[in-house]
């Protein structure tokens, strides 16, 4: 059989493939551009065996010669200066090892793009060579859905690789299929033979609407269970806090960020790789910016994610980039920073705290970002990408100690005075007016699940209980975590097998990593904590300040990666808390910027006191006014949050997705069924003796005993029983003789025939073989329709 369009299809087909796997991969930098390489394997591999299968090689003859041709091509691309006259030598297999080694390493780890390495190029030249040589087998031996659906199936594994956004790929891809199926359809309809298989008909008849009806409906069953299911996926699915593309040697991929901080050990250990260049200017040293990608201001008990109601807009819709409520009161430092984006793959923008305008020379740029109405975070949803520039002017908060440190009154706290008069602290002891102001939706950033057991309550309530200030209980939890005795920061703790729950890593000393880990766990328990004792607060992911090189420019790699907490002030707004101890001085805590000595202005917190059962429970977040003082409500009147959707919810969602499945397969496939034979009868009773016909040759199709093409109409009918000869005759008289037209006589003896044939495959098949068969969509997805 020639399959003129299939050959199309299976071509257009791999050609898609191709072009999804050059969104993975950077661009080669010298020699042939890689695509080259892997079109050129694939025209191989159909050539030879093409060759193989016009000199009617066997089947496993072709594959011995494709295997061995294709291990040649592939030491040739991985190692080719082991090679000696094109053919492997014993030094071919260790660097072949090596190379396939560093490309498991990119394809496992990295972010699209990454570097074309020689190994991933031999990985995709091997399977391409094989979808050009499955593509001809499959054709040249009458099995062309295999021929033009392996190369879909492969693309469906480069994009479940490629993290960014689909786009056009996901019509595309369906278009492809729909195409591919057509084209089969078509080339198999005009080369068909045999009476039976009505080669006169029209195109138009091979898709009847029935098959429209029925795939329509197995669309919105499936659609309705995954909505069904979507509640028991995480909101951050299963990935990673991080992914890396960085290699080892001079190879450098690309570095992203899931926007989730938690509890469990998740970060994979940072590496050097390049995220971002900045040349910065103003009233801030560069060394001295946090760069900020996104704050988070809801928690679910394990981790901090940005909440369901965030509006993303464009920055024309605001009158300015962060709302009026959440912009800083007390004095700023406005910085000019030019960024050059180097290996960050992500939807987010790196910027210092706050945002108030951003310009490019690329249009794309500077019309393609949008603004984080809560915070000021600019997000860049085509994705970040290596050479991307663009220039941010922020307002940087400068927390002054002065009005942090007093009392709503006016007054400085009693920490503070105490402070000044041991001449400690430069303070003007002098009452100054002090506005103060709650935090905008403020219900939002105290917000704790009841997950938050009151072990964890009692723990901050007892670190901040004396205190008269947010900002002193602030402090006093930040140096709590920043105690090098208690806590430890490591990079050495396995990724993945950490604690997950928050009040175990706090107070089990049998806890996985007890107080031990990366910024990640640092930074929500000080959130949650603060919220414990009515601090509004929200988790930031972002980065430190980077190394400043000799040119002036700051150089942010991917260990600068980090987690940190922004707490409200209501004198001033949202100051930034590192909780983090670590050593290598990368971070820095609010205490040691502002210059303050925590030993004497934070209280005794070296020996907590544990709760017992004699101690009052201690106030719960929204307990705590915004002076910080208690207030009468009580525990059980105070807001807590929204409790996770509960077991019994879960199950039953579950069991409405499997029950929609179920229907999906025990109704749409009958009643596709069922409406095609009501259709069939109305024809006959209008004269049409091949709807009686088509009616037959389908329910035998779906019992396993369809006709062949080289079966003749009575032929067929014999093998069925004597009732049906009857009807085998008049299909012939309609649709071989003269005349098409069907008097009433012949209308009765198709009608009656049609029912002695129904009731001998009644009495010769079993009910459950009936059953199964009614059940079954092969008559369904036959290439001919006929109505």
């Amino acid at each position: 059989m020639v399959y003129r369009l299939t050959w199309i299809a299976g071509i257009g087909a791999i050609a898609l493939a191709l072009g999804r796997v050059s969104r993975l991969l950077q661009p080669a930098e010298s020699g042939l551009p890689w695509q080259v390489v892997v079109v050129v394997a694939a025209i191989l591999g159909g050539g030879l065996t093409a060759v193989a299968k016009a000199r009617r090689a066997p089947g496993w003859v072709i594959a011995v010669i494709d295997l061995v041709a294709m291990v040649l091509l592939v030491v040739r691309i991985a190692a080719p200066e082991t090679t000696r006259w094109l053919l492997p030598t014993s030094a071919s297999p260790g660097a072949i090892g090596e190379q396939l080694a560093l490309a498991r390493d990119a394809i496992r780890s990295g972010v699209a793009p990454v570097p074309p390495v020689d190994g991933i190029i031999a990985i995709l030249a091997a399977v391409f060579w094989l979808l050009g040589a499955l593509l001809v087998w499959g054709l040249r031996s009458d099995r062309p859905y295999a021929a033009v659906l392996t190369p879909l199936v492969v693309y469906l594994e480069f994009a479940v690789m490629d993290r960014r956004a689909a786009g056009w790929w996901t019509t595309g891809f369906m278009a492809a299929i729909g195409l591919a199926l057509m084209a089969v359809a078509v080339d198999r309809r005009g080369a068909a033979t045999g009476r039976l298989n009505g080669g006169r008909r029209l195109l138009v008849r091979t898709l009847p609407a029935i098959g429209v009806v029925t795939l329509t409906v197995t669309l919105a069953t499936a659609l309705v269970a995954v909505s069904a299911a979507t509640p028991l996926v995480p909101r951050n699915g299963y990935l990673d806090w991080r992914y890396t593309g960085g290699l080892t040697g001079d190879y450098f991929g690309s570095v992203s960020y899931n926007p989730f901080v938690g509890i469990r050990q998740q970060l994979i250990s940072p590496t050097n790789v390049p995220v971002f260049l900045a040349t910065v200017s103003g009233d801030l040293h560069p060394e001295e910016i946090y760069w900020r990608l996104i704050t988070l201001d809801t928690f679910d008990g394990e981790q901090w994610s940005v909440g369901k109601d965030a509006k993303v807009l464009a920055p024309e819709d605001l009158k300015s980039y962060e709302p009026s409520g959440h912009a800083f009161a007390g004095e700023v430092g406005t910085v000019l920073a030019d960024i050059t984006i180097h290996g960050l793959v992500m939807d987010w923008m790196p910027a210092p705290y706050a945002p108030v305008a951003v310009s490019s020379a690329n249009d794309a740029v500077e019309h393609g970002f949008r603004v984080k109405g809560d915070d000021a975070s600019l997000r860049y949803a085509p994705i970040t990408y290596q050479g991307m520039s663009y220039t941010v002017r922020s307002q940087v908060p400068r927390p002054e100690v002065d009005a942090l440190a007093r009392r709503p009154d006016g007054a400085l706290s009693t920490i503070f005075a105490e402070a000044v008069a041991a001449n400690r602290l430069d303070l003007d002891p002098t009452p100054r007016l002090v506005t103060t102001r709650p935090a905008p939706d403020r219900e939002i950033y105290l917000e704790l699940p009841e997950t938050v057991g009151p072990d964890l309550r009692w723990l901050a309530y007892s670190i901040t209980q004396d205190l008269e200030t947010e900002f002193e209980r602030a402090l006093a939890l930040e140096s709590f975590f920043r105690d090098g005795a208690a806590f430890a920061y490591s990079t050495d703790v396995e990724t993945g097998h950490g604690a997950v729950d928050l009040e175990a890593w706090l107070l089990d000393p049998s806890s996985p990593n007890y107080r031990t880990g990366y910024c990640e766990q640092f930074a929500t328990a000080l959130a949650v904590m603060a919220r414990a004792v009515g601090i509004p607060s929200r988790v930031v992911l972002g980065f430190t300040p980077g190394t400043l090189l000799e040119d002036g420019r700051l150089l942010v790699r991917d260990r600068n990666a980090h987690a940190w907490v922004e707490m409200w002030m209501g004198g001033q707004g949202w100051v930034r808390f590192d909780s983090t101890p670590r050593a290598d001085g990368a971070g820095f805590g609010t205490g040691e910027s502002l210059g303050l000595d925590l030993s004497t202005l934070a209280p005794d917190i070296d020996a907590v006191p544990q709760p017992n059962g004699d101690d009052p429970a201690p106030p719960i977040a929204g307990d705590l006014g915004e002076g910080g003082t208690a207030t009468d409500t009580t525990p059980e009147e105070a807001p807590v949050g929204q409790a996770s959707p509960g077991p019994a919810s879960v199950w039953l969602d579950l069991a409405l997705a499997g029950i929609a499945l179920v229907l999906a397969l025990v109704l749409v496939v009958p009643g596709a069924k069922w409406l095609r034979r009501r259709r069939r009868l109305a024809r006959l009773g209008a004269g049409d003796i091949t709807a009686a016909w088509h009616e037959i040759v389908d329910r035998m199709a779906d019992l396993g005993h369809g006709p062949t093409p080289a079966t003749t109409p009575m032929e067929f009918a014999r093998g069925i029983g004597r009732a049906v000869e009857p009807l085998a005759t008049l299909y012939g008289a309609v649709e071989y003789g003269p005349s098409r037209d069907a008097d009433a006589g012949m209308v009765a003896l198709a009608v009656r025939s049609l029912d002695g044939a129904e009731e001998t495959l009644a009495a010769r098949f079993s009910p459950w073989r009936r059953l199964t068969a009614r059940l079954r969509p092969a008559s369904l997805l036959r290439r001919r329709r006929n109505g």
